[in-house]
């Protein structure tokens, strides 16, 4: 089975261009400390280019808890915000909107050369 993702895609939503339901795979994901609200951290994948600086908005943290966003699942962006970090160069792209396109154990590999 072939996995397409939308090369370059993570450097075109940090520059501000809307990039409509990119294809990005999940690498992996790490619980952020601190907050009154438990966050995740996602590790994307383009195909091109990662991103470590990710974050999935808390109504999607079921996924994670439910092992759907296991490493290597490919995901339809819906809707995304990047935000730059004040003080700081660095941005952070929010996943707002997400679907599962095919779930990890079905790729097992990462897709394309980050």
């Amino acid at each position: 089975m072939s996995h397409q993702l939308t090369n370059g895609a993570l450097a075109r939503i940090c520059q501000g261009e809307e990039v409509t339901e990119p294809l990005l795979q999940v690498l992996g994901h790490k619980a952020i400390q601190g907050g009154a609200q438990e966050r995740f951290r996602l590790l994307l994948s383009d195909g091109q280019y990662t991103n470590s600086f990710s974050m999935l908005a808390t109504q999607f943290n079921n996924l994670v808890h439910e092992k759907q966003l296991e490493m290597f699942t490919v995901i339809r962006v819906k809707k995304q915000l990047c935000n730059q970090v004040p003080g700081q160069t660095k941005r952070v792209v929010i996943i707002l909107d997400l679907d599962i396109a095919t779930p990890g154990n079905q790729v097992n590999k990462k897709i394309g050369n980050p």
